[in-house]
């Protein structure tokens, strides 16, 4: 007697098992739209609200869609860093309306999918966030802005969202932190923490510097461990620890090349510390903040890397290509963008690999790169 053999339940036909393995695919804006013409089963999965929130939890990291470029008083453009099918238009992240025209406003920061837009003379503040297109106004805090010559102001944004399993990248509906720098005549320094769950400034922090001190790089903080830095134009390094509510200047490296305009990029090293990027003829140099078995910090050079051996043959000898200026920083992937007469490029500090991202002909650009992190997903 012959036994009937029984054929295995088709391993896509498990629901749990089907869902694991689709949380597994790569969080690029093609993903989910390309797959979801499987099938309508496959559809009805990846539009469900509760599969897009496991699968950024499943990622934690957004993917780096790519960088806003825009100076003072200029239209922002969005440059993409992905190839096809992933490549984002540029007019898909458009400045809301309402800012129209962008008069002095000022691309100041933009961290965990928010960016700020800063505007000095109307003593106003925009957090937005690009995906959704919605935004919050924020007023400088009273009497700040009114009446005082020789004032320099700075922003920094990021998510405050505490709850387990958050991911930042979504966090427009998540309560986010602001905080305001501005320094009145070389001699004082302050800084303001604005809380968006509360809707209101808190105490303003106060610290005496000098003209050298005050002398800031209009670039964005760079986020490390609990505090936010700043590069100075010569006195050192400005920290906004917004947990112990303390504002100080720190030293910088031993390097004369520092104080070079765009020649300096703070960084954040593995494990959360603080590093810096310098470069100085063609070479980059690598600094990190550590400190010893007593508890006290210094800067230590940790590499130093022949930047021409990184592009293409071609451009070796061409003496005419050899301007380099940081112009970006992503804390997240610890990658700098560099700009030159042909272009600018986007070079990953851990494996020292360049790729070119905006091609240019004989002119160089000297606008800041924002870079911009978020699940997005082409389509939506």
């Amino acid at each position: 007697m012959s036994r009937r053999r029984t054929s295995p339940e088709p391993l896509l036909e498990d629901e749990d098992l089907l869902q694991e393995i689709l949380l597994r695919l790569p969080p690029k804006p093609s993903s989910l739209p390309r797959a979801s013409l499987v099938c309508t089963r496959w559809h009805k999965i990846l539009s469900d609200h509760q599969f897009l929130e496991h699968f950024r939890k499943h990622h934690r990291k957004p993917p780096l869609l790519g960088f806003f470029e825009g100076g003072v008083g200029a239209t922002p453009i969005f440059t993409s860093v992905m190839d096809p099918p992933d490549h984002i238009p540029v007019g898909r992240f458009s400045v809301p309306q309402s800012h129209h025209p962008l008069d002095n406003w000022r691309f100041d920061e933009c961290r965990h999918g928010l960016v700020v837009l800063l505007e000095v003379s109307r003593r106003e503040i925009v957090v937005w966030d690009p995906l959704t297109g919605q935004q919050h106004d924020v007023t400088f805090p009273p009497g700040i802005g009114v009446g005082k010559r020789y004032s320099t102001y700075i922003t920094a944004v990021l998510c405050a969202d505490a709850a387990d399993g958050h991911v930042h990248g979504d966090c427009f509906l998540s309560p986010f932190k602001l905080v305001l720098i501005w320094s009145v005549g070389f001699t004082q320094t302050y800084a303001c923490l604005y809380e968006s769950a509360s809707g209101a400034w808190e105490d303003i922090f106060s610290l005496p510097t000098t003209e050298t001190d005050t002398r800031c790089y209009i670039k964005p903080s760079v986020l490390a461990g609990n505090a936010l830095f700043w590069l100075l134009g010569g006195g050192g390094i400005l920290v906004f620890d917004f947990v112990k509510k303390s504002l100080c200047v720190i030293e910088k490296p031993a390097d004369p090349h520092i104080t070079m305009y765009r020649s300096a990029q703070l960084l954040r090293t593995e494990g959360g510390g603080l590093g810096l990027a310098v470069l100085w003829e063609l070479t980059i140099k690598l600094w990190e903040r550590k400190s010893n078995s007593d508890g006290v910090a210094r800067w230590l050079l940790t590499q130093k890397t022949a930047l021409l051996d990184l592009f293409p043959r071609t451009m070796r000898t061409d003496y005419s290509y050899r301007s380099v200026l940081i112009v970006g920083y992503d804390e997240e992937s610890n990658d700098v963008i560099l700009s030159m007469k042909i272009g600018n490029f986007m070079l990953h500090l851990d494996s020292m690999k360049i790729t070119h991202i905006i091609k240019r002909e004989d002119t160089i650009c000297y606008n800041t790169f924002l870079p911009y992190r978020s699940f997005y997903t082409a389509g939506s």
